[in-house]
């Protein structure tokens, strides 16, 4: 039987629609299937999510700056209100029940503010390679991030340089408490974190998503994800 990963609602704009087909299809060729969790009610989300096997948190938009003790800058986009105040809940609800969690660009982001960690509100002005390259998430090849030796995520790709792709221009500065960092972009940047004394909860900054079709290294980390949710 195939584990069921419960996923926040994106949205239903076509775009949207486009986005979350990514994640559809890579975790069904893991060998998961996604249950969609309307986050309107997140006490009624929670309940409804912990009926499934795992959590993916999924990219999107800004996390309101105010979660993590800051001001917004004008850099910073509006805010996802409805995902800012269901996420949270559904990370502790998923953290509680000892469940595997996969966090993806803002996902990542999101962990380390779940664990009061902070975020850089936007990287341009200091980055050394591309970080925003919505053509090419398809190559995987618009930076390299170097995977720590002991991590979790050593573990799943068994490399300690990888070519990823990137469409974010924020991420985690401060990290938050009990979490550790997975990976690093070559200009500095925080690329993975990873929830140690837990079973399977990773969260990296590019989008493994667009890339699973075409790289066997990047199906590796649905495939770690799905075989934990199996236990």
């Amino acid at each position: 039987m195939r584990p069921v990963i419960a996923m926040p609602q994106m949205g239903h704009e076509l775009f949207r629609e486009y986005m979350k087909s990514k994640y559809v299809v890579s975790l069904l060729r893991a060998g998961a299937k996604v249950r969609w969790i309307e986050i309107d009610d997140p006490e009624k989300a929670v309940k409804e999510a912990l009926e499934c096997d795992g959590l993916l948190l999924p990219g999107g938009g800004d996390i309101e700056p105010s979660m993590y003790g800051e001001e917004r800058i004008p850099q910073c986009g509006q805010p996802q209100v409805i995902r800012d105040a269901a996420e949270p809940k559904l990370f502790a609800a998923f953290r509680q029940a000892n469940k595997p969690i996969l966090c993806i660009c803002r996902g990542v982001q999101m962990l380390n503010v779940c664990c009061g960690g902070t975020l850089n509100q936007d990287i341009k002005p200091t980055q050394k390679c591309e970080h925003s390259d919505f053509k090419g998430r398809a190559k995987g090849l618009t930076h390299r991030v170097k995977v720590h030796k002991g991590t979790m995520l050593y573990d799943i790709f068994g490399e300690e340089i990888l070519s990823v792709n990137s469409m974010h221009h924020q991420a985690a500065k401060d990290i938050g408490m009990g979490l550790v960092e997975g990976a690093r972009s070559e200009d500095g940047y925080i690329e993975a974190l990873e929830l140690k004394d837990y079973p399977f909860c990773v969260g990296v900054q590019w989008h493994p998503e667009h890339m699973s079709a075409r790289s066997k290294m990047q199906r590796k980390l649905f495939t770690a994800f799905v075989k934990a949710c199996k236990k």
